[in-house]
């Protein structure tokens, strides 16, 4: 059974690395070193931009130039910060992103196309009375096929819109709170006064090109705006 999972997460891990090259997603990370003041503005120290295969042979190169910036500014707190990004589209990658989205769901397409082919050839070779225009099992899995089809659909239409969207106006920043999008500013201070302002208690996320920042507003800042 333990095999069995193995197995499928291989497989699994095989269709989205598919998925991605059919749709060209070309990996890269935009690297920062920097600290922050109280307001808390960022200061960036260093700016390292290279494809993502690098960043595991090149590891040593980004601790050694975050120790010489901890070793010139003791007391700042330097951190190093990671967007991973499509350098195609602009768009950044990772957990929740709309790429990453993307290709699950052509990945998706993959796995039940293929157990769909595995099914009607193991039927085929041992039932005798396996009709192929009948078989309940088979029907509910096409439509499911058909409905992972058009969701696949739908996040094309999506990608397309926001790619094109990204280039026309790359100076955009997308605000969040968790998952749920507050709203797109044109700079870094009206999101952040915008998130100060609207109330809410959480993790705020800020994503613009090669740009991502993330903070915690605590209950008390939130009230003190109401």
């Amino acid at each position: 059974m333990a095999h069995e999972r193995i197995d499928d997460w291989i497989q699994a891990a095989k269709d989205l690395a598919r998925a991605e090259r059919e749709l060209q997603i070309d990996h890269w990370v935009y690297i920062t070193i920097e600290y922050r003041e109280d307001d808390p503005r960022k200061v960036v120290l260093h700016k390292i931009d290279i494809p993502r295969r690098m960043l595991d042979r090149w590891q040593w190169l980004v601790d050694w130039r975050k120790a010489k910036y901890v070793c010139r500014y003791p007391r700042k707190g330097v951190q190093v910060y990671y967007c991973y990004y499509d350098k195609r589209t602009g768009l950044q990658t990772g957990f929740g992103s709309l790429l990453s989205r993307v290709a699950a769901a052509k990945a998706q397409i993959t796995k039940t196309e293929r157990r769909i082919t595995e099914y009607v050839d193991y039927m085929t070779h041992n039932d005798l009375f396996f009709d192929p225009s009948t078989d309940e099992r088979l029907l509910c899995a096409k439509e499911k096929l058909t409905q992972k089809r058009g969701n696949y659909a739908e996040l094309c239409a999506l990608l397309q819109r926001e790619v094109e969207k990204h280039r026309a106006n790359p100076g955009i920043y997308k605000l969040f709170i968790g998952f749920r999008n507050l709203g797109e500013f044109a700079s870094i201070p009206q999101a952040r006064q915008f998130a100060r302002e609207s109330g809410e208690t959480g993790t705020f996320s800020l994503i613009g090109d090669r740009y991502r920042d993330s903070w915690y507003q605590p209950a008390d800042v939130a009230r003190s705006r109401n």
